[in-house]
């Protein structure tokens, strides 16, 4: 067999064997943060969105429903990696890895890609969600202004948030370091990323606070797909983003000589 088959076919392999680890149980990891999106669609979009005013170009409903796009790609992604990497620590499976032709790379990357395919699917039936509401309560769908804006950001997105839960999921000794992580970190970080609000309509001061936060230009990346407006440049949008999954791949590579991950390379 080529050498190059060697690689590829245990790097597909693994990646298989952590998208079926998603599947398995689809009740938590893909239903349960369906719902939430739901009632923040019901809560925000609709029931609030009737005295909430963005701006005179479009409804509330349709300025949240890429913001809950983004936001359960996020959370996804990086649920996906952290689990992932500490489940294989606590079970030993790191430990068996070595056995295989896999290097530090192919399982970055494969459980990176795992990661991207689980927000993907969550933030695609959140966005069929909130087409349902938008032709409901606005009587059409929401356009699209840019379907190669939108692969991209989801994409890069994706992958970002994938490694740093890789990262998170090495460092963290239980679980309840991923939720800390979680709970403090990134759940403020994407509140503060114009989820739910327009840049504008902040005080000075937490626009500064606000615009060195690289969530605002992920989030806004995946709006200007969709309603071709953003609070940012999206030219300075996308090289944020794509610095963010250089950075993230970087600290991933990094903590995988630490730990667990040391005694198994």
């Amino acid at each position: 067999m080529p050498k190059k088959d060697l690689l590829i076919t245990p790097f597909l392999f693994f990646f298989y064997r952590d998208v079926s680890r998603v599947f398995k149980v689809k009740v938590q990891t893909i239903f349960a943060p369906l719902i939430s999106q739901t009632l923040y669609l019901i809560i925000f979009g609709v029931s609030l969105g009737r005295i909430v005013t963005i701006s005179n170009q479009f409804s509330y409903l349709e300025f949240i429903i890429p913001g809950l796009v983004a936001m359960s790609l996020i959370n996804q992604s990086f649920q996906n990696g952290s689990s992932s990497i500490f489940s294989m620590k606590i079970t030993g499976e790191i430990i068996d890895i070595k056995s295989t032709a896999l290097n530090v790379q192919q399982i970055i990357f494969a459980i990176a890609f795992s990661g991207l395919l689980r927000g993907l699917i969550v933030s695609g039936f959140t966005l069929v969600i909130g087409q349902l509401f938008h032709f409901l309560f606005e009587g059409s769908f929401l356009p699209l202004h840019s379907i190669l804006s939108l692969i991209g950001f989801l994409s890069l997105g994706g992958l970002v948030f994938s490694t740093l839960g890789f990262s998170v999921g090495i460092w963290s000794k239980t679980f309840d370091h991923i939720g800390a992580i979680s709970s403090f970190i990134i759940l403020p970080l994407i509140y503060l990323g114009g989820v739910f609000f327009d840049l504008d309509t902040l005080s000075p001061f937490w626009q500064k606070v606000s615009v060195i936060n690289p969530l605002l230009y992920f989030v806004n990346g995946i709006r200007y797909s969709f309603l071709g407006v953003s609070d940012v440049p999206i030219s300075q949008a996308f090289l944020i983003v794509f610095s963010s999954l250089f950075i993230s791949y970087i600290i991933a590579y990094l903590m995988a000589f630490k730990g667990s991950f040391q005694r198994a390379f």
